[in-house]
């Protein structure tokens, strides 16, 4: 009985380190990676024009959706820009065109993200300006 009180509790622990983790990496992402700063400002603007324009469920669905595709690829661009640093220490052309792919892919899916607010955003932003005109 004593042993599953404390697997209880080591999962508790897990889960409870797990998102300590999570936190402390986001943290310095922020800190480390202008780029998310920018995306942070472009978040709240597209949730508090989202709001505005009154989307409906399916459309904040992908609008989440992507915000959060976006982000995470943003970290995993990132991990692996820091884990390249970490295992070459001089200029190496590999892992140049490591990291110049990586970044041509965090920026492929920041266009096709954009791309994805238009299509979402422009009807429900031109009936709003519309009717207040009206």
């Amino acid at each position: 009985m004593a042993d599953k009180v404390k697997k209880k509790a080591k999962v508790g622990t897990r889960v409870k380190n797990k998102f300590g983790n999570a936190a402390r990496g986001m943290i310095t992402a922020f800190k480390e990676e202008s780029t998310l700063i920018v995306y942070l400002f472009a978040i709240i603007l597209c949730i508090a024009l989202g709001i505005w324009v009154k989307l409906s469920y399916v459309q904040w669905s992908i609008i989440l959706l992507t915000i959060g595709v976006l982000i995470g690829f943003e970290f995993v661009n990132t991990s692996i820009e820091n884990f390249v640093d970490l295992l070459s220490f001089e200029y190496n052309i590999q892992a140049k065109k490591i990291k110049d792919i990586c970044a041509a892919a965090s920026i492929l899916n920041a266009i096709i993200s954009v791309a994805i607010g238009f299509l979402i955003y422009l009807e429900p932003f031109i009936s709003k300006i519309s009717s207040l005109i009206n």
